[in-house]
């Protein structure tokens, strides 16, 4: 090497090494590179310098000089190495000819740039002026030498810088997790902060007994045990982290598992393209930054946990007091279908009955469960309580019936029992899949235990207080009840209307047909009675063969009507044959009456309808 050459080296190193300043700025590492290349340039009046690194050399460190944005830096791989080394003579540095363009670049020059143990660290492409002088051997040997020593200086500081800064963000996120109950916030705190670290991998996560309907970020997934593929289900049993190799897709895929102290909770998935080397140090730090978030999770889950086992203690203790508070059927349903709602944010619940093979869609339920063609999917609802012999828990319900319609995919529902027979379920529902966790079902499941127990006796005191008040013959109301119902209409109403009903010749009827016919009789003619009333009238066994009813606010016109029709009924459809008689009697806000006079009346137009030929309706004119 002559003395030019010496001092063209001595001035490159002078300017690379002495003047070599510790940038503060992480984001300026890259210009390390960039004071190298103007500094050949300076002094071999290159116009166009371009660096190529062999990725082989940076197993550990790949990610980190990946984020150097500038275009005089490139890598490449193995499969381009022995394309590269073909042209270089033994014992060369330099090839004199084009090898690459760079840049719209047509570089003549390349100089290979090797390691300690004459590995291959990069290739250095550049063009020299025409009326340049012609370096030695020597000379192209020192300077890959230079290079090669300056890019080991600047490597070593970098890493200490990248590692440095590495866990720099790490005691960041972990203050930042540890600070929050909110697991959303947690998740998304990691993975923007992955995102940052290593910006050329894609980020997933599926969490378990996840279920925010409000979560419009993509990358925050529910794990799905009968769609998620076999590598996330292995990750989240095993606990162990796993990498995957897609051979079509040129894909490298690893899976980390979001693990607890109490246990898994979801499995992080990160694509990488296979080009793009993962270094152990990488999985290491992915490691504790994911346990970090695990552990921060958990204690807001935990969090979140026993204040929602506080909220479900409040809601037991608010229904079973009201299933304690001695209320009616219909109130009871009507309070329970509210409460349910109002906790589980469904849009349905319904109370179902089974009575003698049919659906009693009990009052209180909402409107969907009225629906007729609701009907297939309670059925459905009912075949699988009964064939399965256990509760009905549907995150995403997709029927394979092309008849079973059904607007509705989280579903829940839970047989009620008495004494260990199924009377009935409660079923929960929501548009919106797996907007129900399996806390909720578990606590629907409570609730259910003790709504059971409170219809039972409901129910039972509800037949009770109906034989109390009904005539066991006919299903009619007994007379103590009418006489009750009538006096609360003469206080508040403004009109009321009394028919008493008598069977003609009822005794000839027994002494002839037994008195098993006589009672058929009677309830035929209770049944006509029944049929012909509307809400609020009550129809009643007054005595013997004597029937009565009570019209509220009807006129004395309304009552002769119902009369009549009662008489052309009976006498038409009864077996055997049989007519009956009616007196009627009425009351308004100017003539009061009592429940007694009332019936005085009626009887005084009985007798009249009895001795005018009977099997007819009178009215009382008084």
């Amino acid at each position: 090497m002559d003395k030019l050459e010496e001092r063209v080296i001595l001035k490159l190193r002078s300017k690379i090494f002495s003047d070599f300043k510790i940038l503060e700025k992480e984001q300026d590492d890259f210009n390390y590179f960039s004071i190298f290349f103007n500094a050949l340039k300076c002094e071999l009046q290159l116009s166009h310098v371009h660096f190529l690194i062999y990725k082989n050399v940076l197993s550990e460190n790949e990610q980190f000089l990946l984020s150097f944005k500038t275009p005089s830096l490139s890598f490449f791989d193995t499969w381009q190495k022995d394309m590269y080394t073909k042209y270089l003579r033994e014992g060369a540095f330099i090839v004199n000819f084009p090898m690459e363009r760079y840049d719209q670049v047509p570089f003549d020059k390349s100089l290979f740039v090797f390691g300690q143990h004459d590995d291959l660290v990069g290739i250095l492409l550049f063009k020299l002026p025409d009326k340049n002088h012609h370096f030695s051997d020597s000379f192209w040997e020192t300077l890959s030498k230079t290079v090669y020593q300056y890019f080991e200086k600047v490597m070593q500081l970098c890493i200490l810088k990248h590692e440095k800064k590495r866990y720099k963000l790490l005691q960041n996120v972990t203050s930042q997790l540890h600070s929050t109950i909110d697991i959303d916030a947690v998740l998304r705190k990691v993975l923007d902060s992955l995102e940052e670290f290593y910006p050329y991998f894609q980020y997933q996560i599926f969490l378990s007994n996840y279920n925010n309907i409000d979560n419009d970020d993509s990358r925050i997934q529910p794990l799905d045990y009968t769609k998620s593929n076999a590598a996330i289900m292995e990750t989240f049993i095993t606990g162990n982290y796993k990498i995957e190799h897609e051979l079509k897709l040129s894909k490298r895929y690893l899976y980390f598992p979001l693990k607890g102290k109490q246990g898994i909770y979801g499995v992080l998935k990160i694509e990488a393209q296979k080009t793009i080397l993962i270094s152990g140090q990488d999985i290491e730090f992915i490691s504790i930054l994911i346990g970090t978030a695990s552990t921060a999770m958990e204690n807001a889950h935990l969090y979140q946990q026993s204040r929602q086992l506080v909220n479900d203690l409040q809601l037991i203790t608010k229904v079973t007091k009201k299933l304690n508070a001695n209320l009616r059927l219909t109130e009871l349903v009507h309070n329970i279908s509210e409460e349910l709602q109002s906790a589980f944010y469904a849009e349905e619940v319904g109370i179902i009955l089974f009575e003698e093979n049919q659906f009693n869609v009990l009052t209180g339920s909402t409107p969907f469960f009225n629906d007729k063609d609701c009907f297939p999917f309670l059925q459905f609802v009912k075949d699988f309580l009964d064939t399965r012999e256990e509760s009905l828990f549907i995150g995403n319900f997709e029927p394979d019936d092309n008849d079973l319609v059904s607007p509705f995919r989280s579903i829940m529902a839970e047989s009620l029992k008495r004494e260990q027979h199924k009377i009935g379920f409660i079923i929960v529902l929501h548009r919106i899949p797996y907007k129900f966790s399996f806390n909720t079902f578990k606590l629907l499941q409570s609730i259910t235990q003790h709504v059971s127990l409170a219809f039972t006796n409901t129910i039972l005191r509800e037949r009770l207080e109906q034989l109390v008040i009904t005539d066991y013959l006919t299903k009619l109301y007994t007379r103590n009840y009418l006489d009750e119902q009538m006096q609360k209409s003469i206080e508040k109403d403004k009109q009321g209307t009394f028919l008493l009903i008598d069977i003609d010749n009822f005794k000839i009827i027994n002494d002839t047909f037994g008195h098993q016919v006589g009672d058929q009789i009677l309830i035929q003619i209770a049944k006509i009675i029944k049929r012909n009333l509307k809400m609020n009238e009550v129809g009643a066994r007054w005595g013997g063969e004597e029937l009565a009813i009570y019209l509220p606010n009807c006129s004395l016109e309304e009552g002769l009507s119902l009369g009549e029709q009662l008489v052309l009924e009976t006498s038409n459809s009864i077996d055997p044959p049989v007519t009956i008689s009616c007196g009627i009697s009425h009351w308004n806000e100017k003539n009061k009456e009592s429940p007694f006079s009332l019936f005085k009346k009626a009887d005084e137009a009985l007798y009249l309808a009895k001795n005018r030929g009977k099997n007819r309706a009178i009215a009382s004119v008084k």
